[in-house]
């Protein structure tokens, strides 16, 4: 009976110490209170506001074209006899050089021929001046005769009136004076057509002399030579090849004409455009050929003659300044561009990270703390914004990006 009681209260027991034990160690335990969170602080680097009025570079990119060519062909169909020396793909010649001549016999014998009418025409019209000469000095004659004639004839008649003369010698000087009056007639017909032939033959020889410098000109251009100093492509003849006036044998690229076509966009055309304009504005063309960088100053020509709305922008032609007869430069080479943009007064550069959605930085106020600033993006610079807002010379711009980024928020700077 004791055994059985004592099984049932042993179990009893050790459960109430164990609570027991709880409670006490419950009592007496160490209460940790939690410690209040500390504030963050980050780390960003910093630009400094300094106000200034600037001319923006605009990054854009254009194609070397041709602003003078010239498709080269023969002004006379024959065949190649020669070529000049330097007559090869992409080789460069000056004006007035030999490119091809075409063979010169049959515009040399047209020459000859020309050359041998016209002096004949004008042995022609030597010997009809002399006749018209001749005819001239008759026809003076003949009125000093009809002159003696007409005086014998009135001295007759006054004789005859006084009757001491024939009826018969009185009539045979009106005959005599009759017949030299027809004879100096005939003499004038005679100089009026001296006069006309050599009219005719002076128009023979005007039409002689304009055959004459057609055949000389044929001649003369039996050689082709280059218009203008420039590059030599597309070549397609050589010695040998026959050539019609319609085909062409090279084109000849200016070399002093380079020009440059750039596609403007709608937004920085219409804020150069209600500035200063966008002709004749400065730019700089940088042309990369590998690790070598070649650069040539130029302006804005004109504008192309139509708005294409497709590419975007407005089309552009750039001239060169000053470039060598020797530059490298050749038509359809890609360039990169850096166009003057338009003045900005009031412009501070900043990274392009320091400017947040491109409306807003944040400046480093006081307690170090982060205050929102509206600003505007006028241009870009690479890496750099010009941006115009409420700055002053002076002030810290937090140009570290994290994901906490609010007004008041505390930053710390190195």
């Amino acid at each position: 009976m004791r055994r059985r009681l004592l099984r049932v209260l042993l179990p009893v027991l050790v459960l109430v110490l164990a609570v027991g034990a709880f409670a006490t160690m419950m009592a007496t335990r160490t209460v940790i209170l939690p410690a209040p969170p500390e504030e963050r602080v980050w780390a960003v680097e910093a630009a400094i506001v300094a106000l200034e009025t600037t001319r923006p570079r605009i990054s854009l990119f254009g194609q070397v074209i041709a602003g003078r060519s010239v498709d080269l062909r023969p002004l006379l169909a024959g065949r190649i006899t020669a070529v000049g020396p330097r007559f090869r793909e992409g080789d460069y010649v000056e004006e007035g050089e030999l490119l091809i001549a075409i063979d010169p016999f049959d515009f040399e014998t047209a020459l000859a021929l020309r050359t041998a009418e016209l002096a004949e025409a004008h042995a022609n019209l030597s010997e009809i001046e002399a006749d018209l000469a001749g005819a001239r000095d008759q026809l003076d004659e003949d009125r000093r005769q009809l002159d003696l004639l007409g005086r014998e004839a009135d001295r007759r008649q006054q004789l005859r009136e006084r009757g001491a003369i024939s009826q018969k010698a009185v009539d045979d000087a009106a005959l005599a004076l009759s017949r030299q009056q027809q004879a100096m007639s005939q003499r004038q017909n005679a100089v009026a057509r001296f006069i006309a032939r050599t009219e005719r033959q002076q128009a023979v020889i005007r039409r002689v002399e304009a055959t004459l410098a057609r055949a000389e000109r044929d001649l003369a251009q039996t050689q082709l030579t280059a218009p203008f100093a420039g590059w030599l492509v597309e070549i397609g003849a050589e010695i040998g090849k026959q050539v019609g006036t319609a085909e062409r044998v090279a084109r000849l690229v200016d070399a002093s004409r380079l020009e440059i076509g750039l596609t403007i966009p709608n937004d920085v055309f219409g804020e150069l455009d209600a500035g200063d304009g966008t002709v004749g504005r400065r730019l700089e063309v940088i042309w990369r050929t590998g690790d070598t960088v070649r650069r040539f100053p130029g302006r804005v020509a004109r504008l192309g003659g139509e708005i294409d709305a497709a590419s975007g922008g407005v089309a552009a032609f750039a001239s060169l300044d000053a470039l060598p007869q020797d530059t490298r430069l050749r038509a359809g080479a890609f360039v990169e561009l850096f166009l003057e943009g338009p003045e900005l007064q009031g412009v501070t550069r900043l990274p392009v990270a320091a400017v947040f959605d491109g409306e807003r930085v944040y400046r480093i106020g006081t307690d170090d703390r982060l205050e929102a600033i509206g600003v505007q993006v006028r241009a870009r610079e690479g890496e750099s914004l010009l941006v115009q807002g409420p700055l002053e010379d002076g002030q810290h711009i937090v140009a570290t990006r994290f994901p906490e980024i609010a007004p008041g928020v505390k930053v710390t700077t190195p």
